[in-house]
């Protein structure tokens, strides 16, 4: 481990001690903020507060994806790909061949989908308002093929109530398909409650972590989680065109291959032929060795090399520092968007007691203040009905204090 790396999982790690005061608190955050700033994103302008859109991406996974791209022009390059899965694996606490890849987490949810049979099996599926709202495309259209589609509705409070799952689900509900940590307002869902009760009619739980992945604790066995998918370029501080894939692997008998490609035999390179020189004479022309586990069931091609070289990386940061460190590290940071911005007159929209990394307020038309963010050199995300606010290790109280500052009042 490098002297900067060192030096910042050292101060990290000391702001969970309970001796600390609030005013030491603070300084802490401020000394830890500028730290991580310099040292892991040094090119950061302003108060960058919207991470739950696009993390950025530290120095030391851009300089691995470099060093991935000086290899290929050198005639070399290096095969992490065990080790990458391994580390995911053990970041949501699931066993190494349990994880896969699949391009995007949308897709990732489409192969599950058809894995478990549907739409061809029918049945219910139940999801919510507070899922990524891209997925409500793909159950539209399962709608339209015969599958009963419920999207449970938010309350007034900015949840999702444990209840409207339990009068929701039926004998005949095959899948429930949610978000871990919404996207909207960082509504953190109870897994274990929802699991159990998908289990309790033989349905199964698909959870799309891409906003809680290496910023809240997950643990898929725990929780008991049937399937998980989450793309790097958020919280794990990657890029578009990787995510993880995650399937319980005692349901392998119960999946079908919802494609099929080369990845997922073992003798891809030397397959057992009939056509080229040298080849015995016969039938088949061609004769694969499938792979078995949940890699026979999900794999496909290679993944996308550079982002994998710098999530290598990525994850190693994470799981030196403890999510459960960054949770500690950011919550006052979360505590006081919750408590200013009210007091200011602005109506929350995530629950009071939220632990996520995202803090919305509900707010017409809120693309009007991106002129005034501009002006102050905050980033956060807008929308018609709200704005979210998403912060990370890297920030502090100022940055907190300067988006406060130029929100001004509702």
């Amino acid at each position: 481990m490098d002297h900067s790396r060192r030096s910042f999982l050292t101060g990290l790690t000391a702001l969970t001690a309970a001796s600390l005061s609030a005013p030491k608190l603070v300084a802490q955050q401020r000394a830890l903020g500028e730290s991580a700033s310099g040292e892991h994103f040094p090119n950061l302008e302003g108060a960058y507060l919207d991470n739950a859109s696009h993390h950025p991406m530290t120095l030391a996974a851009a300089g691995a994806i470099q060093d991935y791209l000086s290899g290929l022009t050198a005639g070399r390059s290096a095969d992490v790909s065990a080790a990458v899965r391994a580390k995911f694996a053990q970041l949501i606490n699931a066993d190494e061949d349990e994880v896969t890849y699949a391009p995007s987490t949308s897709l990732g949810e489409n192969l599950v989908t058809m894995a478990l049979g549907i739409p061809e099996r029918r049945g219910r599926i139940i999801t919510d308002a507070l899922h990524f709202v891209g997925s409500f495309y793909l159950y539209e259209q399962l709608g339209k093929r015969g599958m009963d589609v419920v999207i449970l509705p938010l309350q007034e409070d900015g949840s999702i109530a444990m209840s409207q799952y339990e009068e929701a689900i039926t004998p005949d509900t095959v899948l429930l398909a949610l978000s871990h940590v919404s996207w909207v307002n960082g509504f953190e869902h109870d897994l274990r409650t929802l699991s159990e009760l998908a289990h309790s009619v033989g349905a199964k739980i698909y959870v799309d972590i891409i906003q809680s992945a290496g910023n809240t604790p997950i643990d898929v066995k725990a929780m008991g989680i049937d399937f998980a998918c989450c793309a790097s370029y958020k919280w794990l501080m990657g890029d578009f065109g990787l995510a993880f894939l995650y399937a319980n692997k005692d349901l392998v008998q119960e999946l079908q291959p919802p494609w099929y490609g080369y990845r997922q035999t073992r003798n891809f390179v030397t397959p057992q032929t009939r056509l080229y020189p040298f080849d015995p004479p016969g039938e088949p022309p061609y004769t694969s060795e499938p792979m078995g586990g949940v890699g026979g069931i999900f794999n496909a091609a290679f993944p996308p090399r550079m982002i994998e070289a710098g999530a290598n990386v990525s994850l190693d940061l994470l799981l030196e520092t403890g999510v459960e460190t960054l949770q500690a590290y950011r919550q006052p940071m979360i505590e006081a968007l919750q408590e200013s911005l009210t007091a200011r007159g602005f109506r929350p929209y995530t629950p009071a007691d939220s632990t996520s990394p995202i803090v919305s307020f509900i707010y017409r038309d809120s693309q009007r203040l991106d002129e005034r963010m501009a002006r102050a050199g905050v980033s956060i995300s807008t929308y018609n009905d709200r704005f979210r606010i998403s912060p990370s290790f890297f920030n502090d109280m100022n940055d907190i204090d300067r988006v406060i500052e130029a929100l001004g009042r509702a």
